[in-house]
């Protein structure tokens, strides 16, 4: 870092400002210091370029809350090292290795286009959740997607784009970001984009005083959503519905890394279909785990372009191409398997054989037989405890649909809605694996219904038994004999 300055930043801090990641991303509770952290990995930016100066762009949804918050927390930070000009429309930090800032606000779609022009060497994205209660309206993903094309521009610049925010709700774009893999991307030249995100935890910031922590818990005392997202520093969860699959467990079968494929054994593609048509891959690893590493959906699409533009690719990438894959197994909708209006001899199903070359499989028809397998294989465990079914982190999809984005609908009072689930893109994603699952670990519904039926017949039985009373005085009546009588 710059020697003419020093920051006093926490392990997590610490980690965040000195990250080689490509895309840096830090979240936490308001007051934990997030804001005096984009200032030291500013600088630290400029110092591992060694440019002078550092062309650089703040962010926010706003030019007003740069103005009236972003910039009095930045001189904050920096006192007369900040100098503000052009309506706070420029920043020039001071420092060995000196930063040249623009700072502007979002304030629609059509904004974006402010980035096209400008070489920067780094972004930084301030607040791009909505707070609501400071009037912030937050940034649109189309901001993020832009500033990762024009972050690392400068010549002589390492591509960097910074994120600090309040955690969001479950269901904003950066929670999404969340989920992504260390490999944000790998690109056809096997070239990689790399992303991290740091969570601040309660506490870090041993500068801010216990009256202050105090202040902030009262703030937000009577709303939950608000509570975990500024006080713990924790995503809001949005109860949309009742979950298709509550035996899912993230800290339990979503891994933190992208697993790898292992060479010489089967994969399995599941299929759904209809216009938002969406392919899930697995394969069983050595220790008997079954393993989803990837799925891909397309909306509005077929399923021909959903092979050819997303599944093909994959396939000719460096993760399947050199793993020597012996076999392949299609699963999926039977319905598929029927042709549409416009022809008689075509079927989604007759697609996926001709253009991979295999045979396709068809799942269950009926919801239970689909929706009982995969719960069921959700709450199973081999050796050692480890869970039967793992998702890998390249399989961001399947982790949102399972942790509730596939969901029923559910009444004001909270009842569920109907058998089957919301239609929604988790519900294609769910839907594939619920019918590859359905085929590959069955569950035999009718016996579990039958057990259970067994059982309630028997807990009636013994309640039935226990209204006649105790004792030799009980009676019983058989064909034939008079009641009260001995058989």
């Amino acid at each position: 870092m710059a020697s003419d300055l020093v920051f006093d930043l926490s392990p997590t801090q610490t980690a965040f400002v000195h990250s080689a990641a490509h895309i840096n991303h830090l979240t936490g509770p308001m007051g934990e210091g997030k804001t005096h952290c984009g200032v030291a990995r500013l600088l630290a930016h400029a110092y591992r370029c060694k440019l002078k100066p550092l062309q650089a762009a703040i962010i926010r949804d706003t030019h007003e809350n740069i103005k009236t918050s972003t910039a009095i927390s930045l001189r904050e930070v920096l006192g007369d090292r900040a100098v503000f000009k052009n309506d706070y429309k420029k920043l020039f930090i001071k420092a060995e290795f000196p930063v040249e800032c623009d700072l502007f606000g979002i304030d629609d779609p059509a904004s974006v286009s402010k980035l096209q022009g400008p070489q920067y060497g780094t972004i930084w994205l301030e607040e791009p959740a909505p707070i609501h209660e400071k009037a912030n309206a937050g940034l649109p993903r189309e901001v993020f997607d832009m500033s990762i094309s024009r972050a690392g521009r400068q010549k002589g610049s390492i591509p960097n784009l910074q994120i600090t925010q309040n955690p969001a709700d479950e269901n904003h774009w950066t929670t999404e970001l969340q989920d992504e893999p260390y490999e944000y991307m790998i690109a056809d030249d096997g070239t990689v984009i790399t992303k991290r995100t740091f969570h601040i935890r309660k506490g870090e910031n041993k500068f801010l005083t216990a009256l202050q922590r105090a202040m902030n818990q009262a703030a937000f005392k009577n709303d939950p959503g608000k509570w975990a997202r500024y006080v713990e520093g924790k995503t809001a969860t949005v109860h949309q519905g009742i979950s298709v699959t509550p035996n899912y467990g993230p800290e339990r079968h979503y891994s933190q890394k992208i697993l790898p494929i292992y060479p010489n054994l089967e994969c399995y593609r599941w299929w759904d279909g209809y216009q938002h048509p969406s392919c899930v891959i697995a394969q069983y690893n050595p220790a008997g785990q079954l393993v989803i590493h990837d799925a891909m959906v397309m909306v509005g699409a077929g399923v021909k372009e959903l092979i050819g533009e997303k599944l093909q690719p994959l396939l000719m990438s460096p993760k399947y191409r050199d793993r020597k894959i012996p076999s392949w197994r299609d699963i999926g909708d039977p319905s598929m398997t029927t042709s549409d209006q416009s022809t008689n001899t075509m079927t989604a199903a007759k697609i996926i054989q001709q253009l991979l070359k295999t045979r396709f499989e068809k799942g269950p028809v009926r919801w239970n037989m689909r929706i009982e397998p995969i719960n069921n294989a959700l709450g199973r465990s081999i050796s050692e405890g480890r869970p039967l079914i793992v998702i890998s982190a390249s399989a961001v999809p399947v982790h949102r649909a399972l942790k509730g984005g596939w969901h029923y609908k559910v009444d004001n009072n909270g009842h569920r809605l109907g058998n089957e689930a919301v239609k929604n893109e988790a519900d294609h994603v769910g839907n594939a694996c619920g019918y590859g699952i359905a085929i590959l670990l069955p569950y035999n519904v009718r016996d579990d219904y039958k057990k259970k039926k067994e059982e309630v017949d028997r807990a009636a039985k013994m309640k039935r038994a226990a209204s006649y009373g105790v004792g030799s005085s009980v009676g019983y009546s058989f064909p034939g004999s008079v009641i009260g009588g001995r058989a």
